[in-house]
């Protein structure tokens, strides 16, 4: 399956450790024929090695694809109805227009809820020749002081890259530095290897930069949105390490 085909968009769908770290654990493709939808979901192999990681609700098969013409219910209800009064001020988080598509939302939003651990996060994608990934920054109620360095960053300021290798949860951790040297939260975990791999193909190319700031009053989760880019390294392919390899 190609992730790079024009009429699918993928999906990888996470799980969040009660240790902290956030484990691959399946993915959610939406294929668009002819102006017809469909979905398929499928475990990786990274989820039968969790003990207690459970199966997703309507999808209790780990060793199964599923096929549907609408998507599961279990991601429909991340998505946030259009009718809801704070659908505009949400969307103006995400950094999104009105007219955005749903699958386009729940990509951007990654689907955080509070009453589970699962959370979406989208492959990188080819823009011009360069691997582009947005992301929001992680772990910013954790650390001090980066709620208000956000507050002085300015959408196109870079963002440095700092290797935490005493971090407890993975010593890969990436802190991500202003220009001032203050720490505003780290990259996700989902895409250290790929930011590894990058960085070590062409160290100088390898930009974060602010795409959007959000105020405090906004969840931790949503306050700064990053976008990864670095030359697209011949035939490599992101995520597509043992983590990334599909069960079923």
């Amino acid at each position: 399956m190609n992730m790079l085909n024009d009429s699918e968009r993928w999906l990888y769908v996470a799980w969040r450790h009660p240790e902290g770290s956030i484990i691959p654990v399946g993915v959610l493709i939406q294929r668009v024929v002819d102006g017809s939808q469909s979905y398929e979901f499928a475990y990786l192999k990274r989820a039968e090695q969790l003990d207690a990681f459970e199966p997703l609700p309507g999808l209790p098969e780990l060793d199964r694809r599923y096929q549907s013409a609408q998507i599961f219910p279990v991601f429909a209800n991340r998505q946030m109805p259009r009718e809801r009064p704070d659908y505009d001020a949400f969307i103006q988080q995400l950094d999104l227009t009105i007219e955005a598509d749903p699958f386009e939302v729940l990509t951007r939003s990654e689907g955080h809820r509070a009453t589970d651990r699962i959370e979406v996060f989208a492959a990188p994608t080819l823009s011009d020749g360069d691997l582009t990934a947005l992301f929001f920054a992680r772990g910013i109620r954790h650390i001090q002081g980066a709620s208000e360095a956000i507050a002085a960053l300015k959408v196109g300021d870079l963002l440095h890259l700092e290797a935490e290798t005493e971090n407890p949860v993975n010593q890969r951790a990436l802190l991500m530095n202003s220009v001032t040297g203050c720490t505003v939260g780290y990259a996700p975990d989902y895409l250290l290897d790929t930011i590894h791999d990058l960085y070590e193909a062409d160290s100088d190319a390898l930009q974060v930069v602010v795409e959007h700031v959000n105020p405090a009053t906004s969840a931790p989760h949503m306050r700064l949105l990053c976008r990864l880019r670095a030359p697209w390294p011949v035939g490599y392919e992101p995520l597509s390490g043992p983590d990334f390899l599909v069960l079923a």
